[in-house]
């Protein structure tokens, strides 16, 4: 059976529109969360504003969290914590090892740069704490991803790139003269 072309072309002007009234239906629902998120952040309860668009709280609540939660909640998560200089790797404390070289959130004790260093040369034990990473794997230091010239040795907690071992064992013998 062949195809019309006046059946094809009006096929074609209803799929447009429809992607059209779609693309307006997602903008509209994007400007009703955002809006809702405003009266909340305004002061308004979530009861008061849901009673007022006469929809559930909890549908509120869902909308206010979808689109970017409420003041407490940016409040909790930036909140600035204190976080001990423990070793990432081997949880040691600074008062253990004889060096700890710190990240960005992370530490790296002068044991485990030497154990990780065997294991990126390929002589450490397998099946240990610290071993390859997978190819996805980012390192916490840099947050680069591997490559060929760029081995990413992982523990439980972190990862740590080649180069980045490097950097940290010139931090270490700077420290040690």
């Amino acid at each position: 059976m062949a195809m019309t072309p006046e059946l094809l072309d009006k096929a074609r002007v209803a799929g447009a529109e429809l992607a059209e009234a779609e693309r307006r239906v997602l903008t509209t629902r994007a400007d009703y969360h955002t809006a809702v998120r405003r009266l909340h952040l305004a002061g308004a309860p979530l009861r008061e504003i849901a009673d007022a668009l006469a929809i559930s709280h909890q549908r509120v609540q869902q909308i206010v969290n979808l689109s970017g939660g409420s003041w407490w909640r940016r409040a909790w998560r930036t909140r600035r914590t204190t976080q001990d200089a423990v070793c990432t790797w081997c949880d040691r404390p600074p008062s253990e090892v004889a060096k700890l070289v710190a990240g960005p959130n992370v530490y790296i004790c002068d044991a485990c740069v030497t154990a990780a260093g065997r294991v990126e040369r390929g002589a450490g034990k397998t099946g240990g704490p610290l071993r390859l990473a997978k190819p996805s794997s980012r390192c916490a230091f840099c947050h680069k991803r591997s490559s060929d010239s760029r081995v990413i040795v992982t523990g439980n907690a972190a990862h740590i790139c080649s180069e980045c071992l490097r950097l940290c064992r010139e931090i270490m013998q700077i420290t040690a003269a």
